[in-house]
């Protein structure tokens, strides 16, 4: 019985190491898989914080970029209101212009456009009381080869004149005047009042 107890006694140590060694080898192989798994969670988590960053900062640009551009709009429509306030200050002032000044303005006008024979002064509404009969005849004098006539009609709502000659029309009006030169004044007007 004794050969019995031992078999059975080493039977069961020899279960209980087979046991030991497979619960092992399982502990093993479970903090393995369990390191593993820790592992690809870390990193999975280590991409959406990195992904949800890039996200975040993209967005924060795009937040920064749209007020960039708003306050840049605004400054665009600042200057564009003074440009206009001082181009309305200039036609209006033009218009204010003095009878002698008026004279001035229309004999060099007439002289640069180089005009000869029969001409049709159109007067701008806004400055028909300023050329009389007088000063018509002193214009005329230093144009020989151009004779003046004032037309009847005036261009309403308008200041300066238009020579024509024909179907052909030189416009000396203040509005297109001041339109044609915006462009260049503008440019000029925005570094002396904007200097950046």
């Amino acid at each position: 019985m004794s050969d019995i107890t031992r078999l059975t006694e080493k039977i069961t140590a020899d279960a209980e190491k087979k046991y030991q060694l497979v619960l092992n080898d399982a502990q093993v192989e479970i903090e393995k898989q369990e390191r593993l798994k820790r592992s690809q969670l870390e990193e999975q988590l280590s991409d959406r914080l990195a992904q949800f960053e890039k996200e975040k900062r993209a967005e924060m640009y795009l937040q920064i970029s749209d007020i960039h551009i708003q306050s840049r709009n605004k400054v665009l429509a600042a200057k564009q209101s003074v440009l206009e306030e001082l181009f309305s200050e200039a036609l209006e002032r033009l218009n204010q212009m003095e009878a002698a000044d008026f004279q001035a303005f229309v004999t060099k006008g007439v002289q640069e456009a180089q005009v000869f024979g029969e001409v049709e002064l159109v007067l701008g509404e806004k400055s028909a009381h300023l050329l009389t009969e007088g000063s018509l005849k002193e214009i005329q004098q230093t144009i020989p080869e151009c004779r003046l006539t004032v037309a009847k009609q005036v261009l309403p709502r308008k200041g300066g004149f238009l020579l024509r000659r024909g179907d052909i029309e030189l416009n000396f009006t203040f509005d297109a005047l001041l339109d044609a030169s915006k462009e260049e004044l503008s440019h000029t007007l925005l570094q002396l009042i904007f200097e950046q």
